[in-house]
């Protein structure tokens, strides 16, 4: 999946193009192309993550969902999330979204037209939080969400490609977050769109290994987990020192140029300048001894 996340409000707007990859229910991979953000990819495989971005002098993040926690792990969402949640966090499911199971009180308010579409309306409770669902009939496609909390109004609309009415994934999100005090923290407005959508791809399990994330070579590789650098990125693998580049300095016991490397003419000519240094030494002491006994 190639998305398009757009951030609208707070100013000032901007956009990220990132491509979303899965190999089944564990293994996820995500990447933000660099633009008006730096690159960044995050790669999950079960409880462990991996986290790059593309910054000078950055690391290779290692760590696992309690760890997970901001941008970071907003990219490594389950996307069929999309249109269920205005943000993305990594540990959250489709369960989770839909409250199921979780709720105090579940109403279906009745059958709602929208065009052709025919959705019912359900609005589940649970404490002082309500969220309603307008949902499609019979593929189940959530077009539009309202959450509402004592401090904050939360609504998500999905736009679905009409061509395609058995596709899961809406193609167009608008999420919203309005605060009943304003004051105290600004309206928040994303904007998801799914520029190319493939279902059935087979993607490698390479993909999801350091060896993807294309890293320069020496980027130290940090495990948050147990605080300890885990080795430097040599290109191939992981080392235990970062790989010299650099020209080989010469040790203290050597001498800086060697009497073979010079050529014979050069050995004559500093011959030849260590003589006349010391006849011009010799002839300054006579010279000094003469002028002291005239």
């Amino acid at each position: 999946m190639t998305l398009e996340i757009r951030y609208v409000s707070p100013p000032p707007i901007t956009t990220v193009n990132c491509l979303i990859e899965i190999n089944g229910p564990i293994k996820r991979r995500a990447e933000v192309f660099a633009g008006e953000v730096p690159g960044q990819i995050v790669i999950r495989d079960g409880n462990e993550f991996l986290g790059f971005r593309r910054k000078p002098n950055e690391d290779v993040h290692i760590y696992d969902v309690e760890r997970a926690v901001g941008v970071r792990g907003d990219l490594a969402f389950d996307p069929r999330i999309l249109g269920l949640s205005d943000i993305m966090p990594c540990d959250v499911t489709v369960k989770d979204c839909l409250w199921y199971e979780e709720d105090d009180e579940l109403t279906v308010m009745g059958s709602e037209g929208a065009g052709e579409v025919n959705l019912w309306r359900v609005k589940a409770i649970r404490g002082d939080t309500s969220s309603e669902y307008w949902v499609e009939e019979p593929s189940f496609r959530v077009h539009r969400r309202i959450t509402e909390t004592p401090f904050k109004v939360t609504v998500i609309e999905s736009e679905f490609d009409p061509s395609d009415p058995k596709l899961p994934f809406p193609r167009r999100v608008i999420a919203s977050r309005k605060f009943k005090m304003p004051a105290e923290q600004a309206d928040l407005e994303w904007v998801y769109t799914v520029n190319e959508l493939e279902t059935d791809v087979d993607v490698p399990s390479e993909r999801f290994t350091l060896a993807s994330m294309d890293l320069p070579v020496n980027t130290a590789v940090v495990d948050y987990r147990i605080n300890r650098i885990v080795g430097y990125w040599d290109g191939e693998g992981l080392s235990e020192k970062p790989a010299y580049s650099g020209e080989r300095p010469v040790a203290r016991s050597e001498p800086v140029i060697a009497a073979s490397d010079q050529s014979e003419p050069e050995r004559h000519w500093r011959r030849w300048l260590l003589i006349v240094a010391n006849v011009v030494v010799v002839l300054g002491i006579l010279i000094f001894i003469w002028w002291r006994r005239r």
